[in-house]
């Protein structure tokens, strides 16, 4: 059963860069990096996830698409703090891309750094407010679970339980 939450869980950050990244029409050489490192990281082979998403950010540091790639192969390496370093990036590059928001408060829950994950959630809700729901679906598509409310929002309720508690 875990194993299809860490599954689902990669997935979503990679369709996060693919959405990232789908602006114009036709292929380029940074799009081609960005969709190697997408399937390289669902394949598991965050080595070379890491380098095609490195060749995107070289090509066009200019986009968010190649930092949020690399963002999500180092929240999937457990180097959260490079992973937030590489959001900021993203979000700075354009600050209404919720799936930046989404992921790096991924990043600072895992670092528990909870009033800034919580920030993160509500911020990614706020631009996007569906974006919990494909998380969601696909978690329970292969987990076989019953429809039941998960995802961001669960656990930014959670969280915030958690910090009220702590005050």
């Amino acid at each position: 059963m875990k194993r299809y939450a860490v599954n689902a869980a990669k997935l979503f950050l990679i369709l996060t860069v693919l959405a990232s990244s789908a602006c114009g029409l036709g292929t380029s050489a940074y799009k081609d990096a960005i969709l190697d490192g997408a399937s390289n990281l669902n394949r598991g082979r965050t080595d070379q996830a890491m380098a095609d998403f490195n060749r995107a950010i070289q090509l066009d540091p200019q986009q968010a698409g190649g930092y949020v790639g690399r963002g999500n192969t180092f929240n999937i390496l457990g180097r959260y703090e490079e992973a937030v370093a590489d959001y900021n990036t993203a979000i700075g590059i354009d600050p209404t891309q919720a799936e930046a928001y989404a992921n790096r408060a991924i990043a600072y829950d895992r670092l528990k750094e909870y009033e800034k994950a919580i920030a993160d959630y509500e911020k990614c809700l706020a631009l996007d407010p569906k974006i919990d729901n494909p998380p969601g679906f696909i978690k329970r598509l292969f987990s076989n679970e019953p429809n039941q409310e998960r995802g961001i929002r669960k656990r930014l309720e959670a969280l915030k339980t958690q910090v009220e508690k702590k005050s």
